[in-house]
């Protein structure tokens, strides 16, 4: 699995994680490797999956520092929220991406997953980032 693969089923798990905050990584993992009907889970995303897990509360907080007045994490698309934070555990902790390919693979996840009008938002505040 490429990385751009491993980066889409990371989305995927991080999407799972946010619906219910109690997920450990570890049941997040097992959960994405059988709905995703996987052999195993690729090595970047299990990076991914546990490094968004563990940074949570930073990586929202540092989203939350660019949103507009009166807007909160929780309004923003839960998918859309998923990309915003692989990309920028990516941005700030990945040494397998640089910045600005961490921000155009957000906007093809984007392309794939994300409502159109969703793509604007993410890569202006991921610009924030880099």
């Amino acid at each position: 699995m490429n990385q751009h693969e491993s980066r889409r089923v990371a989305m995927q798990a991080v999407y799972l994680a946010n619906q219910d905050l109690k997920y450990t990584a570890s049941e997040v993992e097992a959960k994405t490797v059988a709905m995703l009907d996987l052999k195993e889970l690729p090595a970047y995303s299990k990076e991914i999956i546990e490094g968004v897990i563990e940074k949570r509360d930073e990586l929202k907080g540092e989203l939350a520092g660019f949103l507009k007045k009166n807007w909160r994490i929780n309004r923003i698309n839960q998918i859309s929220l998923a990309i915003l934070e692989v990309a920028l555990y990516e941005i700030k902790y990945s040494k397998e991406i640089e910045p600005k390919a961490a921000v155009n693979e957000a906007l093809n996840l984007c392309d794939e997953f994300a409502d159109p009008k969703d793509k604007p938002f993410i890569n202006g505040m991921l610009a924030n980032f880099i």
